[in-house]
């Protein structure tokens, strides 16, 4: 990893995106554009494209789809050391589906080499310097993964942050995932989820409550995002909801990828943990992840939305 200190280290999935030239049904499309994807990695290429320092830990096929990804994390400058490729194993594949509105369905295809990360490829120096560690449901799915998440948060010296990801709906293993997400959550400082996710975490169908819910359970900031409507925040001490501007939907995927992206980079370069953080500082921070994540539906694909890195040239 760099000898530089990371502002935000991610652990999860990298996935190859097929993203439809036009909407409609998946049997209709006339064609795919490649991207990047995978929440865990967009949160990572998000934070490097706003100019922060980003590593991704995780896992790909040695496959093509892998060196694929690879090279595409590489041109976003965001570090890959410690992204395992798994001999044998088959890259993650997932093919979207955006409808009228551009909002998105996922198929996925391909293999889930996620779940053979294990311990021994956490670097601990990586994490030990790392302003912001944070991690999502998926690797939560395996034993071995799970196991690689627990070394990387017993590590951290940092903010711990969570993005749990629609555990319920996607995984056959969901009733583990929420148990080993419920025991984390009281470790973390930062928990950001939408409506639904939310609703599957705590039981709770309105956003503000669900937020506040998670404050209780430890959580010092939980943020609940709400799509065009911005996102609803509850700490122990205060909550709130702060307004998206306005934009013309392409494409939602990656939106919440990319407002995570903006709000851990704000916390992480104030280096005030989110208790003790102003008022007014907080919801400028989400103001400003609610801005980036606006700018991100008004793209194809999960980062294309985002504002290129300084000195960035596609496909170099």
């Amino acid at each position: 990893m760099t000898a530089s200190p990371l502002d935000v280290l991610v652990i999860g999935e990298a996935i190859v995106d097929f993203v439809p030239l036009h909407r409609g049904p998946l049997r209709e499309t006339e064609g795919f554009e490649l991207h990047s994807g995978g929440a865990p990695a967009n949160v990572a290429i998000g934070v490097s494209r706003l100019g922060g320092r980003a590593g991704l830990v995780s896992a790909v096929g040695d496959d093509e789809f892998g060196a694929f990804l690879l090279g595409a994390l590489a041109r976003e400058a965001v570090d890959t050391r410690s992204v395992h490729r798994v001999e044998g194993a088959r890259t993650a594949l997932c093919f979207i589906t955006l409808d009228r509105h551009g909002e998105r369905s996922f198929l996925h295809r391909g293999g889930d080499p996620i779940l053979r990360l294990a311990p021994e490829h956490i670097d601990p120096a990586a994490v030990a310097g790392a302003r912001v560690v944070k991690f999502s449901g998926g690797p939560l799915r395996s034993d071995s993964s799970a196991a690689a998440v627990e070394r990387l948060l017993a590590g951290c010296s940092g903010l711990i942050a969570c993005d749990p990801g629609d555990f319920k709906g996607a995984w056959a293993a969901a009733d583990v995932v929420g148990g080993r997400l419920d025991r984390a959550l009281g470790r973390c400082h930062v928990v950001k989820c939408s409506a639904p996710e939310a609703l599957d975490l705590t039981g709770v169908s309105d956003p503000l409550a669900a937020a506040r819910r998670l404050v209780e359970r430890g959580v010092e900031l939980a943020v609940v995002t709400l799509g065009p409507e911005g996102a609803v925040y509850a700490r122990a001490r205060d909550s709130g909801h702060v307004p998206a501007p306005a934009v013309e939907v392409v494409d939602t995927t990656g939106a919440g990828d990319a407002f995570m992206a903006a709000l851990l980079l704000c916390i992480a370069r104030d280096e005030i943990r989110p208790a003790a953080m102003g008022n007014e500082r907080l919801q400028s921070h989400l103001e400003r992840a609610c801005a980036v994540g606006a700018g991100a539906v008004t793209r194809r694909g999960a980062i294309a939305g985002l504002p290129p890195r300084a000195g960035y040239r596609a496909g170099t």
